[in-house]
């Protein structure tokens, strides 16, 4: 996460406050979540994925600090669709750094963005079911990545360890062809901010 833009660390601070029992997301987590809301078919309202970000937690509003947390995130969110309304091809994951081997963390990533998808499972398969190869492969590799984190790939060995090493490069590909597709379905609207 270096080289990042401050209000990550901002983020990344707020979000370390939530209950751990609650199972909240990581800010690599909610940089995922948050790609999946962009470039999902539909536009989900806040109202309906905020409270994912704390785990779900009934009365997460409640709780102390959530106001900065949920400025904090709304204006990941807005940062993420402006960039991508604008540059998708400059759209870069936040992602970490393992402290041993100095190699990218996307895991986190991966998962966040999966959590993402289950908030609208069916609308996914019209991007599956389309005639645009390249953002079904996407979606397709997106899958694959989720599942060789849970341990369930149905990749060869060989294939599945080539696929982890080139996730982080592509990933943000993976989201600009998504991106691209959403756009094309809606006449080159996008979703180019929060929804209320």
């Amino acid at each position: 996460m270096s080289d990042v833009d401050p209000e990550i660390y901002r983020l990344r601070d707020l979000l370390e406050t939530i209950p751990s029992e609650w199972e909240g997301m990581n800010v690599l987590e909610l940089d995922g979540y948050v790609a999946a809301l962009i470039v999902c078919p539909h536009t989900i309202p806040p109202s309906e994925w905020l409270p994912g970000v704390w785990g779900s937690h009934i009365g997460f509003e409640d709780a102390e600090g959530t106001e900065a947390t949920i400025a904090a995130v709304m204006g990941h969110y807005s940062r993420i669709a402006r960039e991508l309304a604008e540059s998708p091809e400059d759209y870069a994951p936040v992602l970490g750094v393992d402290a041993d081997s100095g190699e990218d963390v996307w895991e986190p990533w991966i998962g966040g963005f999966e959590r993402g998808m289950r908030l609208r499972r069916a609308v996914w398969r019209q991007i599956a079911r389309s005639d645009d190869r390249e953002a079904a492969r996407s979606l397709d590799l997106i899958i694959a990545l989720s599942d060789s984190c849970r341990g369930r790939s149905d990749l060869t060995e060989e294939d599945e360890e080539k696929l982890r090493g080139l996730a982080p490069e592509l990933i943000p590909e993976f989201v600009d062809k998504l991106y691209a597709w959403r756009k094309s379905r809606q006449g080159g609207e996008g979703n180019g901010g929060p929804a209320a």
